[in-house]
């Protein structure tokens, strides 16, 4: 896949399914991090760039979360939140598992959902608060920053 960019930012859809974590860890690896979003200009080029690649525009992650305290949302690349685009009655935190922030196909708004289809994250052999992928450990670290 290429790469698009939009008021100076670069942008790229990896169609590949995964959880939540693994898609930032991916983005991580490829020198990025999921999606943040500042504006509703910019949610709507993300809107159309993932209708481009995926015309049932299915959920697709973004990297707001709530992992580091229930109901304070951050991105995942350390940017302020401070434009959210939630539909109607989100962030819910449905059944207490929703931290992690996506697109809904259906009203091009914000949903919570888990990180996945699978279950959380597994620590594995790491310490706590860490967690393995690819026999590695690694540690969400979410920290506010101006």
């Amino acid at each position: 896949m290429f790469w698009s960019s939009f008021n100076n930012r670069c942008y790229k859809y990896v169609s590949t399914q995964m959880t939540w974590a693994d898609a930032e860890l991916y983005c991580v690896s490829q020198g990025a991090n999921l999606v943040s979003i500042h504006s509703l200009d910019e949610h709507n080029f993300i809107t159309n760039m993932i209708k481009n690649f995926d015309h049932a525009a299915r959920i697709n992650w973004i990297g707001l979360s709530d992992l580091h305290k229930e109901g304070r949302w951050m991105w995942s690349d350390g940017c302020a939140v401070k434009f959210t685009f939630w539909s109607p009655g989100q962030p819910d935190n449905y059944h207490g598992r929703e931290d992690c922030g996506h697109t809904n196909g259906r009203d091009k708004k914000w949903n919570d959902l888990p990180y996945g289809p699978e279950v959380r994250l597994q620590r594995g052999n790491c310490p706590m608060f860490w967690f393995s992928f690819n026999n590695r450990c690694y540690k969400y670290v979410a920290t506010e920053m101006t």
